[in-house]
């Protein structure tokens, strides 16, 4: 990386365009071109923004893009093939973890709602042992009213408190 930066100075030096004017013209602060001449890539936390820049700033001086863009990539590749594997595992389980905590609290619909096939048995299950209860609790009230009616056999009861409800004997 700091031969990519020593590139860039050395063009712009060399064409005669001051840090201000570079920075002004590519849209940039002076602090991320000089962090960029003196190849100092901890400085940008995008790599993809850095990269752009890399391409931006090669095309400005009329430089190969394509070149300093693979120097760049051969550069990230030595870089990050450093990093234990281990460290890699524990970092994405990190992120799962986070992604996992953020969804928790994320707000859902219970239309978009994504449930479980245990939970779904779980619901069916209670559903129709509900329906069961009250089919027996349903049935018992007629069995009920019913012998009530037949062992009395009396012509009429309160459906309401003052309202009489009249059946006919046979």
């Amino acid at each position: 990386m700091k031969e990519i930066g020593e590139t860039f100075r050395e063009k712009r030096e060399e064409i005669g365009i001051s840090k201000e004017e570079a920075s002004a013209d590519l849209c940039i602060s002076i602090a991320q071109l000089d962090n960029l001449e003196d190849g100092n890539a901890n400085a940008f936390k995008d790599v993809f923004f850095l990269k752009e820049l890399i391409k931006k700033y090669a095309k400005y001086l009329n430089l190969d893009e394509n070149e300093l863009v693979n120097e760049y990539n051969e550069f990230m590749f030595n870089y990050t093939s450093r990093i234990p594997v281990a460290e890699i595992e524990k970092k994405v389980s990190e992120i799962k973890r986070e992604e996992e905590k953020e969804a928790s609290k994320k707000i859902s619909s219970p239309y978009t709602k994504i449930t479980s096939p245990e939970k779904k048995k779980t619901k069916t299950i209670i559903y129709i042992i509900i329906g069961i209860v009250v089919i027996a609790i349903l049935v018992t009230i007629i069995l009920l009213v019913k012998q009530k009616v037949d062992n009395n056999n009396f012509v009429g009861f309160n459906l309401l408190e003052g309202v009489k409800f009249y059946e006919f004997a046979k």
